[in-house]
């Protein structure tokens, strides 16, 4: 089965005389993080970007270069290590290997593709995530901090159907409405049905 491959044709390239037409820097907590020339285009398919650098009514029309970088700190809540991860999808060449990340760490890259408006890549980097996250529980945690909500009647439905009753640490990781709503389903039983059944249940009882 082939790989799929990152985006690579830019939305917009920058045009002579840009302010991002040598290098973008980031600087985050005291780290100062160097975007190269090679990926510069790449950064001009996010929507948050290309308005930052190219609106004559924000900010400093040299805002950008390195003289005046563009600087996130502590109050937009994200770190290096976000940046790490996030450089590390951003600067994958055609036909390249994905890198290997933890299901944390390619939510933390999803996380600034979604914020920053990178839609391709956003997409791209949700492929990977999907795979790597696997435990019903997770999926629910990544779902409420990354805003995805199809996975969340998918998740509860994989637990309602297991044979295993729910933990004292697994409620406490639902939370009371969610667990809740697995106790209702669960008092169904669970012989004979499928999980696609519980999810009907659980979407309509959404409604």
């Amino acid at each position: 089965m082939s790989q799929a491959l990152p985006p690579q044709s830019a939305e917009l390239a920058p045009g002579k005389g840009s302010v991002i037409d040598e290098v973008l820097e980031e600087k985050i907590s005291g780290t100062t993080n160097r975007i190269e020339p090679m990926i510069i285009f790449k950064v001009m398919q996010s929507g948050f970007f290309r308005g930052m650098l190219e609106s004559p009514h924000l900010g400093d029309s040299r805002e950008g270069n390195l003289e005046k970088p563009i600087t996130f700190d502590e109050r937009t809540g994200i770190t290096p290590e976000d940046m790490e991860y996030f450089c590390k999808v951003l600067d994958i060449r055609a036909f390249q290997q994905p890198p290997k990340l933890s299901p944390a760490q390619w939510a933390s890259a999803y996380r600034l593709a979604k914020m920053w408006e990178f839609e391709q890549l956003r997409d791209y980097i949700f492929k990977f995530l999907d795979k790597s996250v696997k435990d019903p529980f997770e999926r629910l945690e990544f779902a409420d901090m990354l805003g995805v909500e199809t996975w969340i009647i998918p998740a509860l439905a994989q637990i309602c159907q297991r044979t295993n009753p729910v933990t004292v640490d697994e409620a406490a990781r639902l939370g009371y409405a969610r667990l809740v709503k697995v106790c209702k389903q669960r008092e169904r039983g669970r012989s004979g049905y499928e999980i696609s059944d519980y999810e009907t249940w659980l979407a309509k009882s959404e409604e």
